[in-house]
């Protein structure tokens, strides 16, 4: 086996935005695995699939100024590599004499070889002997190879707001500062925009203010522990473990718990170099904000993580990064509480000017706020909103005052919008609408409903906690996603801009976990006759798109809920429209994956879909006509089946047809000459698929 080193490339950068740091590390990586792929040099058991996708990601080696790759057990050289080339035919390179002709000349002297290297045989499909020479290529140093590609591969990368400096043509994410790039201990040559490649970096700049000089890295292998040495953790995976640790630590010395913030916790890591977590204490006075004011404000200005009792109650302490390894005068500690204070007095004051009217003031005031071009203002949103919730309410409960609750929380959903927190945190819309409301005084199952109209805003998320939440969640989505497919906003390929598939998700979610017996084929229907006058499409067209739409949706649904791709197939295809239905039969149908008798129900299923794939069932069933045992037995297993209205039952009966069916299949001809006979065979195998179906479409199952 050839000698391996290890590659290590880092770029030192004047400040990058979090969000580009990801997306330029992995496009790179992706760019330099086809390049080994390409020049035969890939890493030991690395391998790089037909669209460029690498088998061994590479460590998430980046921060705020750096983007790193290090790659191990890359060879030192190509291997040799030999190619052979066929030439004319013997007669054609040498005459009668054995001397070369001057065609045989020619093609020595076109692959670069004496005459005499040139061997003649008869290479598989050829007719007679021909002029045959080896080439062999010698492989290039792995060091040679990088540095030629590099530079190019690096001007290569797809940066998002690219910009230039000085007088340089060259356009990347920042302005680059130094370049590290090592093949073992040794410097690949390499030049980018006029920085030449060394084995050296810069630490921290808190670091360098006592060692002025650049930090030496002797081989790739003592990467991380010089760099955490000058003060930069580089390692991503680290600095968020590290953050967690000492999250969960400082917290537990509070009395309380980190209030969990996962996508705060991949935005500390991003941010920072060195993970350093500090505790920061503010007046105990601002407890009385709602605890998602205080929550957000703290993430959105201070990258800030708050801290809960046990009963899920704010301490007036949080948790922010320094970015340092110390804080020996508390500095850092003391400047984010005074700027912290003052956000606090900024919430605290829209949270009282909010207050100083009621929430149902604004209803108006949304008439000069447009929810999308076509569709209106969100003070239209808000009638079709309601006239759905109308609708669906009066099909859910019978209870008058129940459903002008529901109306009440409908009418009053989008109000927040116009208020003065909203307007400086918009991710607290409709949760500012519930605190507001019960501050008013409103019913519990009002302000909660539109608190928590918004849910469920991902697949991790829950659906609202009450029955009228869920309504109105399920409304507003509807009616997001009806508006926008009736004027045509349809998501296509990986472009969702209006997020409407998520809001599909959640409808779906909502009426599987409720098991309201509400198809999306009325959803639609209803939803669209709301709409109205404004949709620009034809209607058929549209509930059309729309069923589609959700059919996915559905089918997506199953597959977060775990269900066996042979469960998920046959139950869709067996109707999908009542989801209380679907889930019930996925859930038994699952119970009985594993039945051995299950995989020969699904030949059979198939077999006689093909057997009826071009007949037309008569209208009449003949059960007179059939004498023979086998199709006597499959017969009397039929009318079991067709008989039962439990569905466990149901299905032991179909999995307890997989014999007779063998049986039948093996002794009886259904397409006999007897007509009449015939017609009474294919009767019985129609009505054995309309009892498949009643469950599921066995022939999918496998």
């Amino acid at each position: 086996m050839s000698a391996t080193r290890t590659f290590l490339l880092e770029l030192h950068c004047e400040e990058i935005p979090a969000r580009f740091l990801e997306p330029l590390h992995f496009e790179f990586s992706q760019a330099l695995f086809k390049f080994f792929d390409r020049e035969s040099i890939l890493p030991v058991g690395a391998t790089v699939s037909a669209t460029g996708f690498v088998s061994d990601p590479l460590p998430d080696f980046y921060s705020p100024r750096k983007l790193a790759w290090r790659v191990k057990g890359l060879p030192t050289s190509q291997s040799d590599q030999t190619e052979t080339q066929v030439g004319p035919p013997q007669r054609m390179c040498v005459d009668e004499a054995g001397k070369p002709t001057i065609q045989g000349l020619k093609f020595a002297e076109k692959w670069g070889v004496d005459f005499g290297t040139v061997r003649f045989e008869q290479p598989a499909g050829k007719k007679e002997p021909c002029a045959v020479v080896t080439l062999t290529k010698r492989g290039r140093p792995t060091v040679e190879l990088l540095a030629e590609a590099l530079p190019a591969l690096v001007a290569g990368l797809h940066v998002p707001k690219a910009m230039r400096w000085g007088k340089s043509d060259f356009e990347f994410v920042r302005p680059i500062r130094n370049i590290l790039c090592l093949f073992g201990e040794q410097v690949v040559p390499i030049t980018v925009d006029g920085v030449a490649a060394t084995d050296t970096t810069w630490g921290h700049r808190l670091f360098h203010r006592q060692h002025p000089e650049p930090v030496r890295i002797a081989s790739p292998g003592g990467y991380e522990a010089a760099l955490e040495a000058a003060g930069i953790v580089v390692s991503l995976d680290v600095r968020r473990a590290r953050i967690a640790q000492q999250l969960e630590q400082l917290a537990a010395e509070a009395g309380g718990r980190v209030v969990a913030d996962a996508e705060l916790l991949d935005t500390l890591a991003e941010i920072v170099e060195f993970p350093r977590i500090l505790r920061g204490d503010f007046p105990a006075n601002f407890l009385e904000l709602p605890k998602e004011v205080l929550v957000t404000s703290l993430r959105e200005h201070q990258k800030s993580f708050c801290i809960e009792n046990a009963m899920g109650e704010l301490l007036p302490c949080f948790l922010t990064a320094a970015n340092r390894p110390d804080d020996p005068e508390g500095f850092v500690k003391a400047g984010n509480e005074w700027v912290l204070k003052a956000r606090l007095y900024d919430a605290r004051f829209f949270f009282a000017e909010d207050r100083k009217h009621p929430l149902s003031d604004r209803l108006e005031k949304l008439k000069a706020l447009t929810f999308q071009r076509e569709l209106g203002s969100y003070h239209d949103k808000t009638g079709r909103v309601v006239a759905l919730v109308k609708a669906l309410a009066t099909r859910l409960s019978g209870d008058d005052d129940h459903i002008n609750r529901a109306l009440e929380a409908a009418r009053m959903a989008k109000c927040d919008l116009r208020t003065l927190m909203v307007g400086e945190f918009p991710e607290l819309q409709g949760i500012m609408g519930g605190e507001y409301l019960r501050h008013e005084g409103a019913p519990a199952e009002v302000w909660m409903a539109v608190k928590e109209q918004y849910r469920p805003v991902g697949a991790d998320d829950a659906i609202p906690s009450t029955p009228m939440g869920c309504l109105l969640s399920l409304c507003d989505k509807l009616d997001t996603v009806a508006g926008c497919f009736a004027v045509g906003l349809i998501p296509s390929g990986s472009k969702d801009p209006l997020a409407l598939r998520r809001a599909g998700q959640g409808i779906v979610r909502i009426l599987w976990e409720m098991g309201w017996e509400l198809s999306p084929a009325d959803l639609i229907n209803t939803a669209l006759a709301v709409v109205g006058a404004r949709a620009t499409r034809p209607q058929a067209e549209t509930a059309e798109a729309l069923l589609t739409f959700f059919r996915d949706r559905v089918a997506y649904q199953l597959e977060l809920a775990g269900f066996a791709g042979s469960v998920r197939r046959s139950a869709l295809a067996a109707g999908w429209t009542n989801l209380a239905d679907l889930k019930t039969r996925c859930e038994n149908l699952s119970l009985f994956s594993e039945d051995s008798r299950f995989a020969s129900l699904a030949q059979s299923a198939k077999r006689i879909g093909n057997i009826l794939k071009d007949e037309v069932p008569g209208d009449q069933f003949q059960a007179a006509l059939l004498v023979e045992a086998a199709e006597l037995d499959l017969l009397g297993h039929l009318h079991r089946v067709e008989a039962q209205h439990d569905l466990i039952v149901t299905l032991n009966n179909l999995a307890e047809l997989a014999d007779p069916l063998e049986a039948f299949f093996s002794s009886v001809m259904v397409k006999c000459e007897d007509q009449a006979l015939r017609a009474a065979r294919l009767s019985l195998l129609h009505r054995l698929r309309q009892a498949f179906l009643r469950v599921a479409d066995f022939s999918l199952w496998q």
